[in-house]
């Protein structure tokens, strides 16, 4: 069992100190410490170490063993790979090392001293007994499987049912890992895999022997609680757990950083039947997440409305394009300079039966979560092209593309089908991207964004100065269009905001690229925004947005 930390504590910094005073091999050998201390070449060599370091190890002094694989004999065989990457790697740090006899030894890693590695081992009192179904966990595991799930979860909470036991003494805590995914990505799934393993240690090493310990699904993990008291107990354990989850891990070598959101639910406390205990901290759980991810919160009855109701919104969405009740309207965005029209964004508008019209921000992340993003997007190029082939040949079409539309890679084809199918001059086309598209996986979005850009499509940078990096993005991708975000405008009468708006005009000038304010409603701000070179605008001071069949009606 292996946990790791960056963190080390003022003991363990004096021992280091002390050791880089030592001048040569014979004096450490001769150091009586309750610390073990070793010099280690970059091969995992042991070339001089005190008596405690080798006591530690577990291997005797008159013991001619001094290699790497001696060192890690007497560990837990999972965590044999990782300490060996570690120790023969310049990484600095501290791990956790778990023996086969459950003896916890604290291994910390020194800078390299010319060619040797300095060490210091604290070896530490004995862990608290693990249930049995525990430690068959830690002894057997190559991946998460021996470790109880969703099934056995099943069975336990339906034995608690038939035994009438006390209900108000079981809770759950349901783990789901923050940040995973790019772990996955990134690291690879092996190191995923590792990764979910050393969470389990941690997760473990928290919980009482009568806690029940699951490996739910995928990043998943849940704690059944049981003859404690709640919600006392159950707090104090998600409160230790999300502190816990929150330290670096050393993956293969590399600092991986994570964290976790939990959902509670516990008897009596909301949750009134032992049938719905899994469900409700399942719900929490989405709450915690969808809310803000790295805390904790208790199920309560409202989560189960709103689930209910996005599940309807769920369905209803994958019904809607074959319904038809998808429609686009159309924003005019106007020269600053004679106020004509000289172009149009289409904005995608869902008129639900029976509920009225729907707005995109209720539904468009639905639809990315679901991946029902990509029909959507597509069908709204399609129909965008489509109707702008009846405008005159100088009005352009806006459409937003969703970040998500870039990850299964068909983003290039699916524009060129669009432009196909429609007649539509690719010149007359505009793709809007956030800086929240540019943030992930920025050399395959960067390859789609060149490709399309070579079709001629213009590739225009929505809500700019709003994220943290936009102007770096404007160095590397290929931008013809600057819309500054309406948050600015509406502020306008801030000095702040005022010289925002100059900065990025100037900016948008210098390197060449149209600039457009949005949300524009006085003329006090469209005066001020053409006064200082801004050369387009769209807001509800030109027009609100229209359906299609009044788009002709604003074109002069």
């Amino acid at each position: 069992m292996l946990k790791t930390s960056l963190v080390q504590d003022n003991a363990t910094k004096s021992s280091l100190i002390s050791m880089q005073n030592i001048h040569s091999h014979g004096e450490l050998a001769a150091i009586n410490s309750s610390c073990g201390l070793a010099y280690i070449d970059s091969t995992g060599q042991v070339m001089s170490a005190n008596p405690t370091f080798f006591e530690c190890f577990q291997i005797p002094l008159d013991s001619h063993a001094r290699s790497l694989s001696d060192l890690t004999a007497c560990l837990n065989p999972l965590t044999v790979d990782s300490v060996q990457k570690l120790l023969t790697s310049p990484h600095v740090g501290m791990i956790e090392l778990i023996s086969n006899d459950q003896k916890t030894v604290n291994l910390h890693l020194a800078e390299l001293k010319q060619v040797y590695r300095l060490v210091v081992v604290e070896s530490l009192p004995s862990r608290k007994s693990l249930t049995q179904t525990q430690n068959n966990f830690l002894k057997n595991q190559s991946s998460l499987l021996p470790m109880k799930d969703r099934g056995m979860l099943n069975d336990i909470l339906a034995n608690w049912k038939a035994c009438d036991s006390h209900a108000d003494s079981l809770a759950m805590l349901m783990i789901g890992l923050d940040r995973f995914k790019p772990i996955n990505e990134t690291l690879g799934h092996d190191a995923g895999d590792q990764l979910l393993n050393f969470v389990a240690q941690r997760i473990l090493r928290v919980c009482r022997s009568d806690d029940i310990v699951v490996h739910y699904e995928g990043d998943k993990f849940v704690v059944l609680q049981i003859n404690q008291d709640q919600p006392v107990s159950i707090t104090k354990m998600a409160e230790r757990l999300l502190e816990l989850l929150k330290r670096p891990f050393l993956i293969i070598g590399q600092q991986a950083n994570i964290s976790a959101s939990i959902g509670l639910a516990v008897l009596h406390h909301e949750t009134k039947s032992v049938d719905d205990l899994t469900k409700h901290a399942e719900l929490a759980l989405y709450e915690a997440k969808n809310n803000a991810r790295g805390h904790y919160l208790f199920f309560e009855s409202s989560f189960e409305k709103k689930a209910l109701e996005q599940h309807d919104l769920e369905v209803s969405l994958r019904r809607a394009l074959f319904l038809q009740e998808l429609t686009l309207f159309y924003q005019p965005q106007v020269s600053m300079s004679d106020s004509k029209v000289v172009g149009f964004e289409a904005l995608i508008r869902w008129e639900r039966p029976g509920k009225g019209m729907i707005p995109p921000t209720s539904f468009i992340p639905l639809a990315e979560s679901t991946g029902e993003i990509h029909e959507i997007g597509k069908w709204v190029l399609q129909t965008a092209c489509r109707e702008a082939m009846s405008w005159p040949e100088h009005i352009t079409i806006a459409v937003n593309v969703s970040p998500v539309q870039f990850e299964n890679n068909q983003l290039v084809s699916t524009v060129k089908a669009a432009l196909a199918s429609s007649g539509l001059n690719p010149q007359r086309l505009e793709l809007e991207i956030t800086e929240g598209l540019l943030i992930k996986n920025i050399e395959t979005t960067l390859e789609q964004l060149w490709a399309i850009q070579a079709m001629g499509v213009s590739i225009a940078m929505d809500d700019f100065g709003t994220g943290f990096s936009s102007l770096s993005y404007l160095n590397s991708f290929p931008f013809s269009k600057i819309k500054i975000d309406q948050s600015f405008v509406r502020s306008m009468q801030t000095d702040k905001s005022r010289a925002l708006i100059r900065a990025i005009l100037s900016l948008g000038n210098a390197l060449d690229m149209k600039t457009l304010a949005e949300g524009v409603e006085t003329e006090e701000q469209s005066d001020y925004l053409a006064l200082n070179g801004c050369m387009e605008a769209q807001g509800f001071l030109i027009s609100k947005p229209v359906p299609f069949s009044e788009t002709q009606q604003l074109i002069t």
